[in-house]
Formats: C-alpha cells, structure tokens, sequence
C-alpha cells in the first residue's frame, strides 16, 4: 500500500528580506496579495494559509523569491497565444511580462467583455513593454473547438495543439529576462556613505559591490528588496521604485591609513586622514597612545 504524500505547506523562508533585517520595510507579498494571507511581525512575516487562495501573485513579486509551497498557475498556450479558458482574475503585469520572455507570447485569443480585467492587464502590459523597446501584444482569434458533423453529432475536436504550462517567477527571472531594464533605483549619496561595506555584504543579486578600488552600484541587478537601505546605519542609500533603462555607477574609492589609529580605510577623497570611526570620537578615544 502506497503512503500518502502531502504537498509542503505555504511559508515564507529566511530569505525574506524582513526575517534578515530587522528594519526592512518591504511589502510586496501583502501588497499585490488579493486574500490578505501576509501580515507582518516583529520578527518577519506570517502567513495565514486559511486565507491563502493559491493564486501565485506573491511569488512574481517577493523580490528575494522567499515564498515556498505553491506554484503559479498554469495556463494554456498554443504557439505564440495564451488562449482560454481564463482565470476571472487576470495575472499582474510581472507574470505578463514573465510569459513574453520565457514562453516568447504575443498575442492572447480572449472575449474582452466577457474577461475585463484581463483586458486592463493587457493594457498594462503594453504600456510596460513599450518602455522596454518590445513587441506589444495583440488579438488573434482562435476557436476553442471545431464542429465535427459527420456522424450528425456535435463533437469538439481535441485541442492537441493547446498545452497547458507556466513560467518560472519572481523579479529575479525579470532582471535576467530585461537586464538592461530596470524597476528599482538605487541612490547613493557619497556625503553619508563611509564604505562600510554593509550594504554589499548583504545584497544577494550582487546589485551593489566593491571592486577595482571602486563602490558598484548596478541597478539592472536589484530586485528591489530594501535590505542594503535596511542596513545602512548611515542613511546613506534609498532604494525607489522606478521604471526605466538600468544604470551602472562606478564611484571611485582611495585607499588610506589613519593617523589617529593607524588602521587601513577606504574614503572617496583621496586626502582623507582619519577613519570614520576616529572622525566620530572627538577625544581621540581610538588612539593607541591613550591606550
């Protein structure tokens, strides 16, 4: 007798940009979730799977891909068109976007009256792939059976042609879909910034790096999270949604030796004498001499 195999309850993993940072602030899943399963904690996010409805939305927009135990839902294509039958809700414009580049989706065979909302999505999406440079979207009509009468019987003739399939999500597979795209900026403010290293060390897309004697900031990397802002003590960052070409800023960084604790740094300016850390103790607490 076979054992009987249960699917992984929902969850939110330790990748989840609150379960890592305390003062993280992101919202996404609660946001775009339509049965308010999300709610937040002091200690991350919790998830009410009585409420959850499995309709995949938060998976296309958790930008650290921490949700686990759904799916997205699958949907039917034939060739190049997402054809019916058609879920009354209509997928957000991240999923949309996700169809066009991995499953190469150009047109959709839909009754707009019947399906409204799909038809704003559809909107959306144009709008969003006109920014990108991309071929918009459009109408093809494809029956969704043929009569057969050949044995005075209405019959319909098997869709063989029609598979039913979906994409892999989450904003992850964005940037490596549109990676000269970006829908996050990442500001820098060099005044604050005491390269510390923080914000590197804990972004997981590699979005913002030191390399080269130099401080990377790479927005076409960044899935949008918030953690580098989240660990900034320095307020130096601020992470906002945008929606335009990625950029690629290279801030040269110099380093130097402290005359006060005669440790290695790294500053912008190349005539900098102290470390941060002496800058801030006014009564040459970090000398060695007092010691």
């Amino acid at each position: 007798m076979g054992r009987l195999t249960f699917a992984p309850a929902m969850d939110v993993t330790h990748a989840c940009v609150r379960r890592r940072f305390r003062h993280a602030s992101c919202c996404a899943c609660a946001d775009v979730c339509p049965a308010q399963a999300f709610s937040f904690t002091e200690t991350g996010v919790s998830v009410d799977e009585n409420r959850c409805i499995e309709c995949g939305d938060c998976l296309f927009v958790c930008p650290s891909g921490a949700i686990t135990g759904i799916a997205p839902r699958k949907r039917f294509l034939r060739g190049d068109t997402l054809v019916g039958p058609f879920t009354e809700r209509a997928p957000g414009v991240n999923e949309l976007l996700l169809w066009h580049a991995q499953r190469q989706v150009r047109f959709i065979s839909i009754d707009a009256e019947q399906y409204p909302d799909w038809l704003l999505a559809l909107a959306r999406l144009n709008l969003a792939l006109r920014r990108r440079g991309e071929a918009e979207w459009g109408f093809k009509l494809i029956p969704i059976g043929e009569v057969n009468i050949a044995r005075r019987a209405l019959m319909y003739v098997p869709r063989e042609d029609v598979k039913a399939c979906r994409v892999s999500p989450g904003p992850r597979e964005l940037r490596r879909a549109f990676s000269t795209f970006s829908e996050s900026d990442i500001a820098l403010d060099i005044n604050k910034c005491v390269l510390c290293g923080a914000c590197w060390r804990s972004c997981p897309e590699n979005a913002i790096r030191f390399e080269n004697a130099a401080l990377v900031v790479e927005t076409g990397r960044c899935t949008g999270c918030g953690g580098c802002e989240a660990v900034c003590q320095h307020e130096a960052i601020n992470v906002a949604e945008t929606d335009g070409p990625a950029k690629n800023v290279s801030t040269p960084a110099y380093k130097a030796v402290c005359l006060t604790c005669q440790r290695q740094f790294w500053s912008f300016t190349p005539d900098e004498k102290q470390c941060p850390l002496c800058l801030r103790h006014q009564h040459g607490m970090r000398n060695p001499a007092c010691c």
